[in-house]
């Protein structure tokens, strides 16, 4: 008898252990937000990200996604984010210059001479990201900016004609995002710019307040603009370049093993913007041509350079940028030896 007990006991100390270790255990669940509808590079890298940070972490982190401006616009979710109510942000660099002036150097068209240069440029590791992170440290905004990366050439698009050189565009009210340097590059065109949020186009266009603006593919597809817009000129006058953004709040919730996760990931979602980005713009043209009955001219991309590289000096100066400037062009052209 007493060495059945004894055996009971011992048997109940190991559950009762077990259970004590099992509700030691914490899990954090995080959350995502971007302005964009799939398919998308932010959503490939978001959905990248929640499934590795569950498995790398056994199932401890989980990462809830808000896609479509859910949980808002770029600048709404920046805000959000530092106040520490949300958690992540996948999204435009240059949505983000009101807030960070030095991403403006990005919007420079017709940069690179192709997508590998830009690739070898954006590196996660080489001195331009790392340029940027550093940024990011400095200004205190109690976001950590954990990578840069592509999401696809942007292209021209309206709901009026088929464009093929820049001077079509004279007269032509144009959304664009709240940036100086876009706002600068289309009115040079002689487009009418207006600055109004991502999710605001689709209902811009059906109303006339605007009938032209520029985005990737990805974006174009994802929100379904070959509705509204179904001239499309293929431009390819920027590479986008993507960011990776955490609150500094959620940096200090998570345990410094789960962080360093993390950061292998984002080195990780870097190459997934850049190369699903690429990936999308192959396939989704001849689908919005031969399914969606999108018209799409290929434009004649000398007289559009003609125009908007000219600007680089101007684009750079006006946003204070011109050491930036100085450090993208080095970079470029020590990799192009």
């Amino acid at each position: 008898m007493r060495k059945g007990l004894l055996a009971l006991l011992a048997v109940l100390l190991i559950l009762g252990a077990g259970t004590a270790f099992a509700a030691e255990k914490t899990t954090y669940t995080l959350r995502l937000a971007t302005v964009v509808n799939p398919p998308h590079p932010w959503h490939e890298a978001a959905n990248y990200l929640q499934q590795e940070l569950e498995k790398r972490t056994d199932g401890a982190v989980k990462v809830r996604i808000f896609g479509g401006s859910q949980l808002g616009s770029d600048q709404s979710t920046f805000e959000e984010m530092r106040m520490g109510t949300i958690d992540f942000v996948m999204g435009g660099a240059t949505t983000l210059v009101n807030f960070v002036p030095e991403f403006g150097i990005f919007n420079l068209p017709y940069f690179y001479s192709g997508i590998d240069q830009f690739k070898a440029v954006m590196d996660p590791n080489g001195p331009v990201v790392q340029k940027y992170k550093e940024l990011f440290a400095e200004k205190n905004f109690g976001i950590r900016l954990m990578t840069l990366g592509g999401g696809g050439s942007r292209v021209f698009s309206n709901n009026i004609k088929a464009v093929v050189e820049p001077d079509q565009l004279k007269g032509m009210k144009m959304r664009v995002p709240n940036n100086p340097e876009d706002a600068k590059t289309w009115s040079t065109a002689g487009a009418l710019v207006v600055a109004m949020p991502w999710g605001e186009i689709y209902s811009a266009l059906q109303t006339g307040v605007v009938s032209a603006f520029e985005s990737t593919l990805s974006g174009y597809y994802g929100s379904k603009f070959y509705e509204v817009a179904k001239y499309m000129s293929n431009t390819q006058h920027i590479i986008m370049v993507s960011h990776f953004l955490m609150s500094e709040a959620a940096v200090k919730k998570l345990p410094a093993e789960y962080m360093k996760i993390v950061e292998e990931i984002s080195d990780e979602i870097a190459a997934i913007f850049t190369e699903k980005g690429d990936e999308f713009d192959k396939q989704i043209m001849k689908e919005l041509q031969e399914k969606y009955g999108v018209t799409v001219s290929e434009v004649n991309k000398e007289a559009f350079m003609a125009v908007f590289q000219p600007l680089h000096e101007e684009l750079a100066a006006a946003g204070k940028n011109e050491e930036l400037l100085k450090l993208l062009r080095d970079t470029r052209d020590a990799l192009a030896k």
